[in-house]
């Protein structure tokens, strides 16, 4: 079963591109959705290293690296913006960022809590991971 993963920020452009994910079956793990997701995601912005290490560094910086940024009076994205992304490593980033709610996973407009929960993506559902951004000023 084919699905759409679409990844949004409150606000502004996520930048990361949409991609169509080749489930095994109709149930699954959200580890395995989101292992597939970064898949399609660096295989879609591979050609483009500076863009695809900018957008995978933006929508998967944890909150920990937000608040390092924070202390030192700015948050910024990595400069390692010529290093092509090494797939095992981005995977595990996005499974980490999840787990520390730098972003939230939707099914069909359901929101999935863990990532070993089963994940059931009905004909003509998508997949939505929004990414939590903090409040200016709060």
């Amino acid at each position: 079963m084919r699905t759409e993963v679409r990844c949004r920020m409150p606000g502004r452009d996520a930048g990361m591109p949409t991609v169509t994910v080749e489930l095994a079956e109709e149930s699954t793990t959200l580890r395995e959705v989101i292992r597939l997701a970064v898949r399609e995601q660096v295989a879609s912005l591979g050609d483009d290293q500076g863009r695809c290490r900018s957008l995978l560094d933006r929508h998967y910086l944890t909150e920990a690296e937000i608040r390092a940024g924070a202390a030192t009076g700015a948050v910024k994205l990595p400069s390692r913006l010529d290093t092509l992304p090494e797939l095992d490593a981005e995977i595990e980033r996005a499974l980490r960022a999840f787990e520390r709610r730098a972003f939230v996973v939707f099914v069909g407009g359901r929101q999935i809590e863990r990532l070993d929960d089963a994940v059931t993506v009905r004909p003509g559902e998508h997949v939505v991971f929004l990414r939590l951004v903090a409040l200016v000023g709060g």
